[in-house]
């Protein structure tokens, strides 16, 4: 397994931890099925009221002199437990109530245990509501039980997206490489064509071509345009314009040519548009100040021209996507062109 996979194991199984303890201690022991304690004998109570109830029980005692309801309302203490009560009730006693507390201590046996009468041995939790059923226990269990299901899910989820990547990866591997597409044929005029226009009859300072396909989000092609001795003569280049949709990935509904000359100070930019964004009016309104519209045609042929320079492209290859946005709304894939000349008056 790789280290990526081995990593995602672990935080799966983090994750899976913390959140069984929320369902299983928080959410269950807290909100749906909280603990509430009842039927607590008096020897459960804080020592402060342990003492305060043997205090009650001696005044009775003294009033009514019946041993054995006394042991009754006392229920089943351990010898040190009762003595500790009745020494804090006696420290807290005035002389009445200390003899009172003496007359008690002197009926009562090591350890009152008094028949038929259910207490909870020491340490033990009390009862609770509900037909002595423990609802902390059956949280608990509940929480666990959920804890170790949340787990399994989470590493078979894991091991199988392991699998199914390392699936993939052999798969990729054993199938044969894919054809590569043809780069498309140069469409640009030939010499002789431009000599038949009446075009200067020389090479190009510049030939490239550029290619966007959908995803490329951060699609900017820019070259640099120089002499052949290598003077710095300008760029010119193709990038996003605008997008339409949602994504990721980006829509692409519109791009930028442009071409920048130094001895120029403006730059000239068209704007090749889908069929969608050519016949919306809005969007051509808005996209307006970016530069001439020109709708995006196979072969479709471009010209830039500055003080010094001019650049033709072409569109070599296109192809619209599909989707639910409108029909020939973006691109699917775009190559273009790029030649660029110095003017006559420049050589």
């Amino acid at each position: 397994m790789s280290t990526n996979s081995s990593r995602l194991t672990v935080i799966g199984l983090v994750i899976g931890l913390v959140v069984g303890l929320i369902v299983g201690w928080m959410v269950l022991g807290w909100i749906l099925v909280p603990v509430e304690w009842t039927d607590a004998a008096p020897v459960d109570l804080h020592r402060d009221y342990r003492a305060f109830y043997v205090q009650m029980v001696a005044d009775s005692y003294a009033l009514d002199l019946d041993r054995d309801l006394a042991l009754t309302r006392l229920g089943k203490w351990d010898t040190a437990r009762l003595k500790e009560a009745i020494a804090d009730a006696k420290a807290k006693a005035n002389p009445q109530q200390a003899q009172r507390l003496d007359a008690l201590a002197a009926v009562l046996p090591e350890v009152a245990v008094v028949p038929g009468v259910a207490s909870p041995t020491p340490g033990a939790k009390p009862a609770q509501a509900g037909g002595g059923v423990n609802l902390g226990t059956v949280g608990a269990i509940c929480g666990g039980l959920l804890l170790i299901v949340l787990l399994l899910a989470g590493i078979g989820f894991l091991f199988g997206r392991a699998r199914r990547a390392r699936q993939a990866e052999e798969a990729i591997e054993a199938a044969p490489p894919a054809a590569r597409r043809p780069a498309p044929e140069p469409v640009l005029l030939t010499e002789e064509e431009r000599v038949e226009e009446g075009a200067p009859a020389v090479p190009p300072l510049g030939h490239w071509m550029t290619s966007y396909s959908l995803g490329n989000d951060s699609y900017d092609e820019s070259f640099s345009i120089e002499t052949p001795v290598g003077e710095f003569l300008g760029e010119c280049g193709v990038g996003i314009s605008e997008t339409i949709g949602a994504g990721p990935p980006s829509k692409v509904t519109a791009f930028e040519i442009w071409l920048f000359d130094k001895n120029d100070i403006r730059t000239v930019t068209k704007v090749l548009m889908s069929a969608h964004a050519f016949n919306d009016e809005a969007l051509r309104t808005r996209l307006e100040p970016k530069g001439e519209a020109v709708l995006c045609q196979p072969n479709k042929r471009i010209t830039l021209e500055t003080a010094s320079l001019r650049v033709e492209a072409v569109v070599s290859e296109m192809e619209y996507g599909t989707g639910s946005l409108p029909p020939q709304s973006f691109f699917n894939r775009l190559t273009v062109e790029l030649a660029v000349w110095a003017k006559p008056e420049e050589l």
